[in-house]
């Protein structure tokens, strides 16, 4: 009997003891299922990580658009980028004030507020607002998002502004705003790629893939700027840097052309290496020329190892408007008060740049280059009267400004030294020259004047052959630049920087202008996100 009772209660115990082994196996599966899961979020957090790590090593090397010349070392990494569903929003807001020796008074169109270097405009000594002084304010969106494995379609629009004025950047309205006033009482003014428009920045959409590169349809930058971006010490600086101060050298001889509209534009890397190409097409409105063509085509090819990095772009430009550089006259004026003037010409541009970024205790990046531009006549002549892509009308256009092939040079060297883990030190030195492009002779006229008074000259109006003096724009000459900047990082949003930079000049370079040196000391804030 008591072998049966306690056969019984075995076999009771049995039976409890099912459910809760049946429990804890499914206890085990669950926290199988989740250890697997917490292994899959893993793997694909670390694949993120390594995607961005790449993307930042590379931003590193070739330096993204308005981002701040070093960051704070922060503590602990936080994104706290403002996305959502695959859009992010950024921007800058560079605001400022700063003392010039012969400057122009601020003009709310101009990007830059003031004229920073010396220029035909500065005639006076002024303390001013200085709006985008160590980069332009912007605002912009930009997205991407998956089409197929291995395929991203992506898109950016962007546009800069003057801060201190709320007013969009617009270079054609400085010179006609400047119409008719005399030249000691200009306010600033410059050309400019940004003409008033919505989007003046970059506005595409394109498609990206590891293997093939990618490819932007719209407004994009030229090769020329985006490595000038990357290798000039102040980073295109408005305030403290030519190559931003002039856009000149971003466009291959031409601000108005550092940003392209109708352009196609692609770009490959391929671990260290990294190429790409650009393509224009277009016109600058109703010229009534229909055989006018204006098209920009460049290339560009490089290398990032260990620290240096090199990089060679060419540009071939077409029917360009290579420069406004003077309001018109009021005698002008009666042939159109909201017209400019023009020169038009075909250039050819070569560039190539270097860095190197020094790893160890001392955080020093040194980098240079050197741009060659060449000036010729056009090929396709452009009609008077044309109207530009921004609605103002080219009343007088010169097609025979250059006689001789006119040789623009530029060669620049700084350094950029993050002295602690806050304060930024960078500068530059900058040296840009041309050759003498007339073919033509003073001529000298006697006059009934009394004796021993000087004759009196005319300018031959294809310029003066071999000059060096200022007497003519086509005569050679140079004009050099020096700057320093203390940098003082908060955050990775907000940093405040002071600095100055100086410039002179001799020869054409300066021909007409009222005062040959500047000195420039600028001071502001920027908040970035």
């Amino acid at each position: 009997m008591g072998r049966t009772y306690l056969s019984a209660a075995i076999v009771a115990a049995g039976f409890l003891a099912l459910p809760i082994a049946a429990a804890h196996a499914d206890e085990v599966s669950d926290l199988k299922t989740e250890a697997k899961a917490l292994q899959r979020q893993n793997e694909e957090l670390n694949k993120r990580l390594a995607a961005i790590e790449k993307r930042q090593k590379l931003l590193d090397a070739r330096a993204a658009d308005l981002s701040m010349p070093v960051k704070a070392a922060p503590i602990v990494p936080v994104d706290d980028s403002l996305c959502w569903k695959g859009i992010c929003a950024y921007g800058v807001i560079d605001v400022g004030y700063g003392w010039q020796a012969h400057g122009s008074a601020y003009n709310p169109f101009v990007t830059s507020g003031v004229d920073e270097g010396i220029t035909k405009g500065n005639n006076r000594a002024m303390f001013a607002a200085t709006p985008n002084g160590l980069s332009q304010s912007t605002i912009g969106l930009k997205g991407s998002t998956e089409l197929l494995p291995g395929l991203t379609g992506l898109f950016k629009v962007e546009t800069g502004f003057n801060p201190m004025s709320g007013v969009l950047p617009n270079g054609n309205a400085s010179f006609i705003q400047n119409a008719g006033v005399p030249q000691t009482a200009w306010t600033a003014l410059g050309d400019s790629s940004r003409d008033g428009q919505i989007f003046n920045g970059q506005a595409y959409v394109g498609l990206s893939s590891p293997l093939y590169g990618t490819v932007t349809i719209g407004r994009n930058n030229s090769f020329l700027l985006d490595e000038l971006l990357a290798y000039d010490p102040n980073g295109g600086s408005y305030a403290f840097s030519p190559l931003g101060f002039s856009g000149t050298f971003s466009g291959g001889g031409s601000t108005e052309v550092g940003r392209l509209d109708q352009s196609i534009k692609w770009t490959w890397i391929y671990g260290p290496v990294h190429a790409g190409v650009l393509y224009q097409v277009g016109n600058y409105g109703n010229s009534g020329n229909s055989s006018w063509v204006h098209d920009d085509l460049q290339g560009t090819a490089g290398f990032n190892y260990q620290g240096l990095s090199v990089d060679a772009t060419g540009a071939y430009i077409r029917g360009m408007i290579n420069g406004i550089t003077t309001p018109l006259t009021t005698a002008q004026m009666a042939f159109g008060a909201n017209a400019l003037a023009a020169t038009i010409s075909d250039n050819t541009s070569a560039m190539v740049t270097a860095k190197y970024k020094f790893t160890g205790p001392v955080k020093l990046e040194v980098m240079g280059g050197y741009e060659w531009m060449q000036f010729a006549n056009p090929s396709n002549r452009v009609n008077s009267g044309f109207v530009s892509n921004y609605g103002t009308t080219f009343t007088f256009v010169n097609n025979a400004a250059f006689p001789n092939d006119k040789i623009l040079q530029m060669a620049w060297i700084g350094a950029k030294w993050q002295a602690t883990d806050h304060l930024v030190v960078q500068g530059g030195y900058y040296h840009y020259w041309q050759n003498a492009f007339g073919n033509g002779a003073i001529n000298v006229v006697t006059t009934s004047a009394p004796a021993g008074a000087a004759a009196s000259l005319t300018k031959s109006s294809f310029g003066v052959a071999g000059c060096s003096s200022n007497y003519s724009t086509s005569c050679s000459g140079y004009i050099d630049y020096a700057s320093l900047v203390l940098d003082y990082v908060f955050t990775k949003h907000f940093d405040m920087y002071a600095g100055v930079m100086y410039s002179t000049g001799a020869g054409g370079l300066v021909s007409g202008y009222l005062n040959s040196w500047n000195v420039a000391p600028t001071a502001g804030a920027r908040y970035s996100f």
